[in-house]
């Protein structure tokens, strides 16, 4: 497995304290965490990982530096060169951070099973090159260092954030203390923006000051039943490059995630996106930010002035904290890619039309983005404000902004009626979709996106009916669709859902004749929530270039987290063979099954492999969404995976070919798979049937 490169400023503390004789970061200089990426599977016993020091050193300072950090200098006991070391080193210098006779410090003498003499300064002694060959130096030699890594690897429930793994990074005028783990630098919970007065907007928070703790993840936006915070506007972080200088030579792309949840629920700190395999596998700096929900994030009055869309704002303040302070985490402003799955999706989809986010991301991608047209202001306040204000009693009071205010807000977001639907406002969003007609207001950047197969397996309700006339009648009335047109069309025949790579066939699951139904009526809403939209965007933004990089994929590999499969369809069967499930039979693939996936976090939060492809798979992925955050484009360098060593995704996409382009003239997407194949789009027919044609948005 490959590891990484990285740089950063690491200090030793006692406690959250900094000591008188810390080295400051000026001294120690950059550091970058060197780790092989066999952390898909949360298994360090197998892998190599070192601490690089870049500033040039002589070999008593050499020792001081990685004492400094509580660890010593690396050695082959600390972990098999070519477990992982060899490629980070190679990373180095096909990355131009080294040429290939570079030497670092390493232990010596009886350290190193290397053979190095004891150290005497001014005398002889041994250093090491890229490719682990010993080479006799000059003690007192300028050199990097390659120190030790001993910070355990961190889970779903164990994180070692104690003094000797702490981390303290000058941000502006403060200085942050986050902790690193075997794979990355981790700042949990650093503030981008105060918290705004209840219904305004946010501003990036550029005024801390002093030492501040970033050891414990963002706390939750305040969401029904009374979890979370109103003072929520944090982020986290995952780098393996800390610089010691504000605008370093060597920066990573960016990736920053924003969160799904139906805008009710959702964490950036939600273990399932925790950044560090993607960072770490892909050579990213990832990002996750939190933004208000609910009616605390999207309420809009009648006065002009108060027009919802608040959690927009957050977003925006967001990345703006990014654009001037990323580099200080190794980051590249200029190479900032935003992601996001559900309704993290729909967001990505909003900075996209917005005017408000201009220049602050370069590239998108959006996860199972659903279908939800932007609303008036006026619709919102007669669907949503006025049941709020008779609920809440402000409907009588004389200044009913100052009554909303005053009232409690887990309250407020438990009420019978809830506001969560973005509006065009005019400033935030100027129409009721994203505009792919006009590139007047709209951020053209290349564009990513998709699906996966049946995304309402774990949405749509299970109608206790053996009759599918009934289903699709019932399903027809729940999406608002016209079930005449649907049960004459033949679109949609009993049993037929999304499997056979888009082919009208039953579920090997359809045992009997109520799964049958739910066959069919899932494949209608999965068509109308969320496959038709996101193809009759990709094909609207090729068609009329307005974004004209695009490609498209569908999921059909996935990983369901077990608590979240409440029809009971998301998880393989499980076999004699398989006692996990068997991933390679016929089950629905669910919305969000993509996440552990994407991230590379399905071991990391407990979940066991199911089989030998479940690891290899989710490389490839991995690799697919790092390599469109550094090359706007989701084929995979071959020579940068070969370097890394990143062997079976170099199998796998020989096999599966190059990633195409979205083309008007015949769409295409990636199925992704154990052996991803480039498929036609194939729900053209169901999608004209539900009147949301390729064309819809032309």
């Amino acid at each position: 497995m490959a590891p990484t490169t990285l740089s950063i400023t690491l200090l030793s503390l006692a406690s959250c304290i900094l000591a008188a004789n810390v080295p400051t970061p000026a001294k120690l200089g950059d550091i970058s965490i060197l780790a092989a990426d066999d952390l898909i599977t949360n298994d360090t016993s197998k892998t190599s990982a070192a601490l690089l020091l870049s500033s040039r050193r002589n070999l008593g300072a050499a020792y001081g530096a990685c004492e400094s950090l509580t660890e010593g200098l690396w050695s082959a006991h600390s972990g098999n060169f070519d477990a992982g070391l060899n490629n980070s080193l190679a990373y180095e210098v096909y990355s131009g951070h080294y040429d290939s006779t570079q030497l670092f410090w390493v232990a010596q003498g009886n350290q190193s099973s290397l053979g190095y003499k004891r150290y005497h300064h001014g005398h002889s002694c041994q250093a090491m090159d890229v490719g682990g060959t010993a080479h006799e130096v000059d003690c007192r030699e300028q050199l990097p260092v390659l120190c030790s890594q001993s910070a355990p690897a961190s889970n779903i429930t164990f994180a070692d954030t104690s003094a000797p793994f702490q981390v303290a990074q000058s941000l502006g005028s403060q200085t942050l203390v986050g902790f690193r783990d075997f794979l990355t630098f981790r700042f949990m919970g650093v503030r981008f923006a105060k918290e705004p007065e209840r219904f305004t907007y946010s501003t990036v928070y550029e005024t801390a000051t002093g030492t501040n703790d970033a050891l414990t993840p963002a706390p939750e936006c305040l969401q029904s039943p009374n979890n979370g915070s109103t003072d929520c506007l944090f982020l986290n972080v995952w780098t393996t490059y800390l610089p010691g200088v504000e605008k370093p030579a060597k920066i990573k792309p960016v990736m920053v995630y924003i969160y799904g949840g139906g805008f009710a629920t959702g964490s950036a700190s939600n273990p399932t996106n925790d950044g560090g395999n993607l960072a770490a596998r892909g050579d990213v700096v990832v990002v996750d930010l939190a933004y208000r929900l609910s009616t605390l994030g999207f309420l809009a009055l009648n006065d002009g002035v108060h027009n919802g869309n608040y959690w927009l704002s957050d977003c925006i303040a967001g990345l703006e904290w990014v654009q001037k302070y990323v580099a200080n985490f190794g980051g590249d402003p200029d190479q900032v890619t935003i992601f996001g799955e559900s309704a993290g999706a729909e967001t990505v989809q909003a900075l996209l039309a917005s005017p408000k986010a201009k220049d602050l991301f370069h590239g998108a991608i959006m996860q199972s983005n659903y279908y939800q047209p932007y609303i008036p202001i006026a619709t919102s306040v007669n669907q949503f404000t006025n049941p709020i204000l008779q609920e809440t009693g402000c409907n009588t009071a004389q200044d009913q902004l100052a009554c909303l205010r005053a009232y409690n807000a887990s309250a407020l977001i438990d009420l019978k009626t809830i506001s969560n639907a973005p509006v065009i406002d005019g400033t935030y969003l100027t129409s009721s979709f994203i505009n792919l007609n006009s590139t007047s207001t709209l951020n053209s950047v290349p564009v990513m996106l998709g699906v996966n197969r049946d995304e309402e397996g774990v949405l749509a309700p299970l109608f206790n009916t053996t009759n599918v006339t009934t289903g699709i009648t019932d399903i027809a009335t729940a999406e608002q669709l016209d079930a005449t047109a649907i049960i004459t069309s033949g679109a949609f025949p009993l049993g037929g859902g999304n499997g056979c790579n888009g082919q009208e066939c039953s579920f090997d699951t359809a045992t009997n004749q109520t799964l049958r139904v739910f066959n069919t009526t899932t494949r209608i809403a999965t068509d109308a929530s969320f496959h038709c939209s996101n193809q009759f965007t990709a094909y609207a933004g090729v068609k009329t270039g307005a974004l004209p990089n695009m490609w498209f994929y569908e999921f059909n590999r996935t990983y369901q987290d077990p608590g979240y499969n409440s029809n009971g369809v998301c998880l393989p069967p499980v076999t004699a063979t398989h006692p996990n499930g068997d991933p390679n039979l016929e089950y629905f693939k669910c919305h969000a099954g993509d996440l552990s996936v994407t991230f590379g976090n399905w071991a990391r939060v407990g979940f066991p492999a199911r089989d030998q492809y479940d690891k290899p798979y989710t490389q490839v992925v991995v690799d697919y969404w790092t390599a469109f955050a550094r090359n706007l484009n989701p084929n995979p360098d071959v020579e940068y995976l070969q370097v890394r060593g990143y062997w079976d995704t170099l199998s796998q996409i020989a096999v599966s070919g190059p990633w195409e382009a979205v083309n008007a003239s015949a769409p295409a997407m990636m199925e992704l798979q154990w052996n991803s194949v480039m498929v036609p789009f194939p729900d053209a027919r169901q999608c004209a049937v539900l009147g949301q044609p390729l064309d819809a948005l032309l």
